[in-house]
């Protein structure tokens, strides 16, 4: 038999328990008062993880979408279940970008002639993880819309045409921004290169 609600006493009135055992006893307005009162909390665990806002949102919001058709048999507390959701699901997300971001690195490294051997000896993978970590750096030294301009030029291979359509921008400023991006990436990653030229006699690596 479902549980059903204490008699006189308004949703917000109820203890975290009571929520939940209404909730898994099938009551209809009880999921509106478990995103009420545990999305705030479930959002700083994930925005801890992710130190960015939006991200911990869809993390938070697809686990709720999920909510009513996951399999909860009570084995812990409903909010044990939903915190270990919000870990798990923001570690997913923090890994899909960390990918994303050395895949972005890796090829703008090339195409500013650093060359990875992916056959190399562990030193030589030390030193390109080195090189990495400098061209990662960089990157995040420029500034965002310029950052932005560069991955869907070099990574993505975008035309300005498209990146312009993709921005929602003119395409003249389309052209600025890769100017600028180029310039504020060279000029970071100018004491990489000079050192690399001098290691290897003014030759590419």
């Amino acid at each position: 038999m479902s549980p059903s609600r204490p008699e006189g006493r308004p949703m917000h009135a109820l203890a975290d328990a009571e929520i939940d055992a209404l909730w898994l006893g099938g009551e209809p307005d009880a999921l509106g008062e478990l995103h009420r009162r545990y999305r705030p909390r479930l959002e700083a665990v994930a925005y801890r993880i992710l130190g960015d806002r939006s991200d911990a949102e869809d993390v938070v919001q697809r686990i709720f979408l999920a909510l009513p058709r996951i399999d909860f048999h009570g084995q812990a507390s409903l909010w044990t279940y939903l915190y270990r959701a919000a870990w798990n699901g923001a570690l997913n997300v923090l890994r899909a970008r960390r990918r994303r971001e050395a895949a972005d690195t890796e090829a703008i490294g090339r195409a500013l002639g650093l060359d990875f051997d992916e056959a190399a000896g562990p030193e030589a993978r030390v030193l390109e993880g080195e090189i990495l970590a400098a061209v990662a750096g960089a990157i995040q030294s420029v500034k965002p819309q310029h950052r932005r301009a560069l991955v869907l030029r070099i990574v993505w291979d975008l035309s300005n045409s498209e990146i312009a359509a993709q921005e929602g921008v003119p395409l003249a400023t389309v052209g600025t921004w890769l100017r600028r991006g180029r310039e504020e990436l060279r000029q970071a990653l100018g004491p990489l290169l000079r050192d690399l030229q001098r290691d290897t006699g003014g030759t590419k690596r």
